[in-house]
């Protein structure tokens, strides 16, 4: 487990305060000690360096000292609360912050929203939903140039040729399907939220009981296959969404 405690006893500490950071680090100030070790847990297999803040005063110092890729901040802490945390680390810095609370008042996640927060997730949460919320900040927050050639296992995805193949087989998809392999191939292991990948494939928000990627997904299942263990390549996320399984990561 790589979440560090800093500056606490007994808990190993990170690169020095004045250090550059890891493109990969993140902040989780929260004083929920078994909820950090397990969400460093989630992200470290991810290739995050989750660094902790058991308070809101050490989280805003953090922040003056370190460069962090994303901020993850409880609303509930000892000292002064998350709002206020917010309010100080926005003096100094636009680092993505996502909120968590175990409050569910529309009007706390409006204040967060309005002090500056990218997001806000109430507790309890199951950790795949979390680490779709993250991910799904960090691709708004740091917009990549589009890779043209995606290639995870046997798998291969070219986007200018607009073909696919499955160990040198071609495989024929719709342009929708395409889409959404696309945008799973990008990120394998990452779960992505249908909330995220409706408006990318069909220019719309999802409506209701939207079943659209649901439909694609499956279709994808069939037309990939599965893999040698019987295992699905496309692996479904529940409440969440959907992710591409890379057989070496798994």
């Amino acid at each position: 487990m790589r979440a560090t405690r800093e500056q606490n006893k007994g808990v190993s500490s990170t690169s020095s305060p004045s250090a550059h950071t890891s493109p990969s680090h993140l902040l989780l100030i929260d004083d929920d000690f078994p909820l950090a070790k397990l969400i460093a847990e989630y992200f470290e297999p991810q290739g995050f360096l989750v660094s902790l803040a058991a308070t809101g005063e050490e989280g805003v110092y953090l922040c003056q000292q370190k460069r962090f890729l994303l901020i993850i901040l409880d609303v509930m802490l000892p000292g002064i609360d998350g709002f206020e945390v917010l309010k100080r680390i926005r003096k100094r810095s636009n680092t993505p912050v996502l909120m968590l609370t175990t409050r569910g008042a529309m009007r706390d996640r409006v204040q967060g929203l309005r002090s500056g927060a990218d997001d806000y997730l109430p507790k309890p949460f199951q950790a795949e939903e979390l680490g779709a919320r993250v991910h799904s900040i960090l691709r708004r927050s740091y917009p990549k140039a589009r890779v043209v050639r995606l290639t995870v296992d046997d798998l291969d995805l070219d986007e200018t040729r607009r073909s696919v193949t499955l160990g040198g087989r071609p495989i024929e998809l719709t342009g929708a399907e395409f889409e959404l392999l696309r945008l799973l191939m990008e990120q394998p292991g990452t779960p992505i939220s249908r909330g995220e990948l409706v408006p990318q494939i069909f220019e719309r928000e999802v409506q209701g009981m939207d079943r659209s990627i649901d439909n694609l997904a499956s279709n994808l299942r069939r037309k990939l296959g599965q893999y040698r263990d019987g295992s699905e390549r496309i692996k479904s996320i529940r409440n969440v969404g959907y992710t591409y399984v890379a057989e070496r990561g798994r």
